[in-house]
């Protein structure tokens, strides 16, 4: 029995390695399979492997699920670019020997899942075997991959219709954290409760600055202007000096 073993590494973690051993007739599939056990992955459709070069450069393409792909390339026929459809590999047809064409053959493997990983593919070593063993199977297994950590936030609810936000006490802790490093001004202290004492020996009202209007008293009062009630235009003596007194006021403002 010829056994094909593969190393695996991944180009997010140095330190992780797997050595998987496979039988040339077994499939891509296979392969996924035993590289999603082995790494510690959650079944994924979305895969693909890659043949490279030495140099990882892709050359084929096998997929998990069945896929069209478009692609340009140069025709020599009508001597220029065209863009043709192609069917991509599926794992579950692609034996492996059929796309092993070099004895340290490279590829690249790629899964897309809750996390994005790309893996670097080669076979080092090529084992004839008359040993009965189960394959695909890891031989080797070294470091793990990183794992995208998520949080949870606990939802909002806004509060029942009809009632307010509901304001928490501060914790003691944080409410020392918060008022921290402010003093009081016992004078200023002081000063308010005085302030208040006068207030409450003049029953209760503010006592009102000079200077300032009382809450009652109108533009005349505050001009020394004494309004006379009249309940009609006979209850003066002279019209005459009636017309006068309008006169006065019947000049525009730019004459003061």
């Amino acid at each position: 029995m010829i056994i094909y073993r593969f190393r695996l590494t991944s180009e997010d973690q140095e330190d992780f390695i797997r050595e998987i051993e496979i039988q040339p007739t077994q499939t891509f599939l296979d392969f996924h399979e035993i590289i999603l056990s082995c790494s510690d992955l959650e079944p994924c459709q979305n895969a693909f492997f890659y043949t490279t070069d030495k140099k990882y450069k892709k050359h084929q393409e096998i997929s998990y699920k069945q896929k069209k792909k478009k692609i340009r390339k140069y025709d020599d026929e009508l001597d220029e670019i065209i863009t043709e459809e192609m069917v991509l590999h599926l794992m579950k047809n692609s034996r492996l020997n059929a796309f092993i064409e070099d004895p340290h053959q490279k590829m690249i493997y790629e899964f897309i899942g809750k996390d994005f990983y790309v893996f670097n593919l080669e076979l080092f070593k090529i084992i004839k075997s008359e040993e009965s063993v189960f394959l695909p199977r890891c031989v080797k297994s070294t470091g793990e991959l990183p794992k995208r950590v998520e949080i949870l936030m606990e939802p909002v609810m806004a509060p029942p219709e009809g009632e307010g936000v509901i304001h928490q006490p501060l914790k003691p802790d944080i409410k020392e954290s918060i008022f921290a490093g402010i003093q009081e001004d016992e004078s200023e202290i002081a000063a308010i409760e005085s302030h208040l004492e006068e207030i409450l020996k003049d029953g209760g009202q503010e006592v009102i600055s000079d200077g300032m209007p009382e809450p009652d008293m109108d533009e005349n009062d505050m001009f020394g202007i004494e309004e006379v009630q009249m309940e009609s235009i006979d209850d003066y003596e002279d019209i005459e000096k009636l017309e006068m007194n309008h006169r006065k006021f019947d000049v525009d403002s730019d004459d003061y």
